[in-house]
């Protein structure tokens, strides 16, 4: 076998042109256009580095672009010189063609056209593809619509004089806490006991624990029963979670009962819509009719604190849906001791876990975020004293 001289020569020797292989976006090339197939290489005028390759088989031309300063994954191809016997290692650089119109510049230089918008994307297939509807809807935009250059232009050009506003026309109004809104339940600044921190008389009245008292009989279960409902879906998932751990003693666990129970009153009243309102008792399940069955005590003080008259029937404002929502986050941190993991809660009330932390704030506690668990965790801190953020002063507006 006749041995061979390999001599390694880079893509940048000013005696070699580029090589490419090139492959077709749509498709193998026509066989009977392989003698017609000619090439030339463009030049961007605004880029040095950037390249397009022109190819012309038949009537069609296609192009793909490509940088000249990068090396396609080192590979290369042989061109050996018969009578020398040397062969040279070329860098060969692969290209994607693509169907194109012709592009009519000079055969040596490209202009890169400028990058649509998604609105003119979109628009360029409405018009080609788009019914007859949409492609009203976009002639109607474009027939009233104003450039961003006309109306830059425009501002440039008028004669606009600044307005100075004195110090005696401003109002700064300081932005109101939970506290100053009414919106948490009474507390104390000053112990050091986070039991003590939100006195539970506060936000759950005892002459409402002592009538749902006779209410907590339906929680009564052994462990095929939770199973159960747990499959059904009976209770939400936070409660279920709850009657999981419920004491085993009889007086402590009636008095854990009660809160829960009343946890559940709560997690059904945040979940009240303009609807369920105008109903005689928006706490009935049609589902299950006893499920939410309470003392009329308990119907009314929910009512009454917690929504507003409006007309014939009841509204529900955001400042009194945030109150509950406290009130859901008090009566949590009180069954687990004052620090839990939110997330099946926040499940349960459909509540993003921003809004979660800005009422903790608001509230003084701390709300920590746990990474290091397999499904980020939001963790809910009640600790004394308890330290509210501070009123911000509002931006100033004018009169």
């Amino acid at each position: 076998m006749a041995s061979r001289t390999v001599r390694a020569v880079t893509k940048n020797t000013d005696d070699l042109k580029p090589l490419f292989s090139v492959s077709f976006t749509n498709g193998l090339l026509d066989p009977s256009a392989y003698n017609t197939v000619s090439a030339r290489v463009l030049k961007c005028k605004h880029s040095e580095r950037l390249h397009k390759l022109v190819v012309k088989a038949g009537d069609m031309e296609y192009a793909g672009d490509y940088d000249q300063s990068t090396r396609d994954d080192g590979k290369y191809i042989g061109v050996e010189d018969i009578e020398s016997g040397e062969m040279t290692l070329v860098p060969l650089k692969r290209v994607r063609l693509r169907p194109a119109v012709s592009l009519g510049q000079e055969p040596n230089e490209w202009i890169e056209p400028a990058k649509k918008s998604r609105q003119e994307q979109n628009d360029s297939l409405i018009e080609a593809f788009g019914g007859a509807k949409q492609k009203q809807r976009v002639m109607k935009r474009k027939r009233h619509g104003l450039d961003q250059d006309m109306i830059n232009a425009a501002l440039d050009s008028a004669n606009v004089e600044d307005i100075s506003v004195t110090d005696s026309s401003t109002v700064e109004t300081p932005v109101k806490t939970a506290a100053e809104e009414d919106i948490l339940p009474p507390h104390d600044t000053e112990t050091t006991n986070p039991d003590k921190c939100y006195p539970l008389e506060g936000y759950f009245p005892e002459y409402i624990r002592k009538d749902l008292e006779e209410f907590v009989d339906d929680f009564a279960c052994d462990a095929s029963t939770l199973a159960e409902w747990k499959s059904s879906k009976r209770y939400p998932e936070f409660i279920l979670t709850q009657l999981e751990k419920l004491p085993l003693e009889e007086l402590h666990r009636r008095k854990t009962s009660v809160y829960i129970k009343y946890l559940l009153f709560l997690l059904r009243l945040h979940a009240f819509k303009s609807i369920d309102l105008k109903q005689k008792d928006p706490f009935s399940s049609q589902d299950n009719e006893s499920l939410y069955q309470m003392p009329g005590s308990c119907f009314d003080y929910l009512l009454n604190t917690y929504t507003v008259k409006a007309g014939k029937s009841r509204a529900f404002p955001q400042r009194l849906k945030d109150k509950a929502l406290i009130t859901i986050l008090l009566l949590a941190l009180r069954l687990e001791n004052n620090s839990f993991c939110c997330n099946k809660l926040m499940a349960d009330l459909k509540v993003g876990g921003k809004k979660i932390c800005d009422l903790a704030k608001a509230m003084g506690c701390k709300a920590k975020m746990n990474r290091k668990a397999q499904v980020p965790e939001i963790i809910l801190e009640l600790a004394a004293p308890l330290k509210f953020p501070a009123a911000t002063p509002a931006p100033r507006r004018r009169r």
